[in-house]
């Protein structure tokens, strides 16, 4: 986690400075401040702080609660996207998770800084504050995206008040359950009354509002003639993901052979995403240890005798299941494989 301290004070330098290797910090201080290796700015603490929030994963504000809050305001946006920001008192006594407590990581870093300073850490999202389990948090601990997002508040409301959630799922989770949560096998999805919370990577449709973690899990392997538009990519993938029943928030990464790296349409397409794209060498694939289909055609042209299906394999490290075999459309081959679930 990248973070940055900043401090206005003498004292608060003296704290910053206390905190800056146990953090591995970069500390920011006014350049009237006379200090040796910590970053100086002479911008407004409004503009250091819209710098900082496209920078840092975690801003740690040592001052006082509502300089945070006038200087964050601008820039605050998205829970998912927003860094952690923490505020500390000049006695260093309050640690306060100001912003982005739960998918920022603010809350833990919080009780980090806490514990470090001998101080008390002040949590103030409900889940927190009544013991309960929360759906942000769980799904950031699994590797889940939210689906959809706008529903968290209202399976998050139903734990704190106490109404009964149903989670159902086929994956084995290690849970500690609130007596109003329930676990359930994925067949009795709405079978049973209370606010459902699905844990799965397939698509599900359903009436009642319901919140879904989708873990990532899914690798697509990806070849194609040169020139492939970002739609032809789209189409060819969609239409996989769709044979097999799967959210495209599942979808982890997408891979293709070295002879691909350049191709816009997959990087594209990759980008629309927002998930990377991993680039597998043919002496990879030349070395690979397992069966794939073959093509006599592409051995001829490119050295190897296949590309969609080892790709996906070996990007997911060889731990996973081909659950799609090699598939055509519009010039884009696809192959997909779920790897082994490390819930």
């Amino acid at each position: 986690m990248k973070l940055a301290i900043v401090a206005l004070t003498e004292e608060g330098k003296k704290l910053a400075s206390k905190l800056e290797q146990d953090l591995e910090a970069d500390i920011y201080l006014p350049t009237k401040l006379s200090a040796t290796g910590v970053i100086k700015f002479d911008s407004s603490l409004k503009e250091l702080v819209g710098q900082l929030f496209k920078e840092y994963d975690g801003i740690i504000c040592i001052m006082a609660l509502g300089i945070v809050v006038r200087v964050l305001a601008p820039y605050v946006a998205d829970k998912r996207e927003d860094p952690a920001v923490i505020t500390i008192d000049e006695t260093g006594q309050h640690i306060i998770s100001t912003l982005s407590g739960h998918l920022g990581g603010a809350n833990r870093l919080a009780e980090r800084i806490a514990g470090l300073l001998d101080a008390d850490p002040v949590i103030t999202t409900a889940t927190d504050c009544h013991g309960k389990l929360a759906f942000d948090l769980l799904a950031k601990e699994l590797g889940c995206e939210i689906v959809p997002f706008s529903n968290l508040k209202l399976a998050n409301g139903a734990l704190v008040n106490g109404k009964r959630v149903n989670i159902f799922t086929d994956l084995k989770l290690d849970l500690e359950l609130d007596q109003n949560v329930r676990l359930f096998p994925l067949e009795k999805l709405g079978t049973v009354e209370g606010f459902p919370v699905i844990i799965s990577e397939r698509d599900f449709t359903i009436e009642e509002p319901y919140l879904q973690l989708v873990p990532q899990n899914i690798v697509v392997g990806l070849g194609c003639r040169r020139g492939v538009s970002k739609k032809q990519v789209k189409e060819a993938v969609e239409s996989a993901l769709a044979k097999l029943e799967l959210k495209k928030e599942s979808v982890k990464k997408l891979a293709t052979v070295d002879l691909k790296q350049d191709e816009a349409g997959i990087l594209e397409y990759g980008e629309e995403l927002e998930v990377p794209v991993e680039i597998i060498s043919r002496a990879e694939i030349k070395e690979a240890d397992f069966e794939y289909t073959t093509s006599e055609f592409v051995r001829k042209q490119i050295g190897v005798g296949g590309v969609c299906e080892p790709v996906a394999i070996i990007s997911a490290n060889k731990r996973g299941e081909l659950i799609l075999s090699k598939t055509v459309r519009n010039q884009v081959t696809v192959a997909v494989v779920k790897e082994v679930s490390m819930l």
